[in-house]
């Protein structure tokens, strides 16, 4: 008697994960969440790549005195120190706003720039 109430416990429990799981992710199959986790995960890289080279500028504009002109003049200064690409391997976008202004944009998933995807950070 105790084997078969242990049994329908575990059983229950079962059921339940199931049903929490399936609840949480919704209609979504697991290889759509894991591409959505997929999509997710490219987002956070460029934005630690961004993060990246904000830092980079930020050195470059603490011994120079200005930002950057473009993203080619610190290549030539540390070509190896970050990745100058977005996860999608597209270049990330520079545009020098003032002498202590910049703006990095990377085209985000659809690759194309001025769209709602864009991942954009202003220093």
């Amino acid at each position: 008697m105790k084997i078969r109430g242990m049994l329908i416990v575990v059983i229950l429990a079962l059921v339940v994960i199931y049903a929490v799981y399936f609840w949480k992710t919704g209609d979504k199959s697991h290889i759509e969440v894991m591409v959505d986790q997929y999509a997710e995960a490219k987002v956070d890289l460029t934005n630690v790549n961004l993060l990246s080279l904000e830092r980079i500028i930020a050195e470059r504009m603490a011994s120079e005195g200005q930002a950057p002109a473009s993203l080619k003049e610190l290549q030539r200064f540390q070509p190896m120190a970050v990745s100058f690409l977005d996860a999608w391997g597209r270049e990330i976008r520079y545009e020098k706003l003032s002498d202590s202004g910049f703006r990095l944009t990377s085209a985000g998933p659809d690759g194309e720039f001025g769209t709602d995807d864009d991942i954009l950070k202003e220093y």
